[in-house]
């Protein structure tokens, strides 16, 4: 079962991230992440989650844009969002895992990113 821990939605850019996260109950460690990690670009919306998935800690990042929409027809409008929504794992020790070390076989490290990126829209 997936249970929601905090979320916090906004508009970007937002100049006082950190202390959001922080008066929402996300840690020093992942609020200074998120801060550093979440910037204005083309989005101009964003919600931060920390959820649980059985024994792992995630963090969702969903940043996106309300585009209105007009039916042709009827004239009828309304906005629908298309974005990207990235999820990271947090450690036990509450630090965002962003990218993964592995040593191969032969000693050679690979590197990757622990992220899963989706993008939603049109």
């Amino acid at each position: 079962m997936t249970s929601l821990s905090f979320a916090i939605s906004g508009r970007l850019p937002e100049p006082k991230l950190e202390a959001v996260l922080l008066c929402a109950g996300f840690s020093a460690s992942v609020a200074r992440w998120v801060d550093a990690h979440l910037t204005a670009g083309p989005y101009t919306h964003y919600t931060v989650s920390q959820r649980h998935h059985g024994s792992q800690t995630m963090l969702c990042i969903d940043t996106f844009l309300l585009d209105i929409w007009i039916h042709s027809k009827t004239g009828e409008t309304g906005k629908a969002p298309h974005g990207s929504c990235e999820e990271f794992e947090i450690d036990g020790d509450g630090n965002v895992i962003d990218t993964v070390e592995t040593l191969d076989d032969d000693g050679s490290t690979t590197h990757s990113f622990s992220r899963s990126v989706s993008f939603y829209g049109g």
